[in-house]
């Protein structure tokens, strides 16, 4: 998830997003909170985050090489699965 913030020029431009966010592309936030992690949901603690973030650094690691393996196989599973 990316977050943007951007300045409408005219009614047009907003008509446009909206066509966007019905169509699942977008999700326009009235009053963004910026101590949102960066994951749409349910807030999380700060000390949860911290033991989250702990977790992570003590999973263990694959190589570049191996992830990139395994995500061409993934990728190929995806695209049989697409009509």
């Amino acid at each position: 998830m990316r977050i943007l913030t951007i300045e409408l020029t005219g009614n047009n431009s907003l008509k446009a997003l909206h066509y966007l966010e019905n169509k699942n592309l977008i999700r326009i936030v009235k009053e963004p909170d910026t101590n949102l992690y960066s994951l749409p949901g349910k807030p999380i603690s700060v000390e949860d985050f911290k033991k989250w973030v702990e977790y992570a650094e003590n999973s263990p690691t694959v190589s570049l090489t191996e992830a990139n393996q395994r995500w061409a196989g993934q990728k190929e599973k995806l695209r049989k699965n697409i009509p």
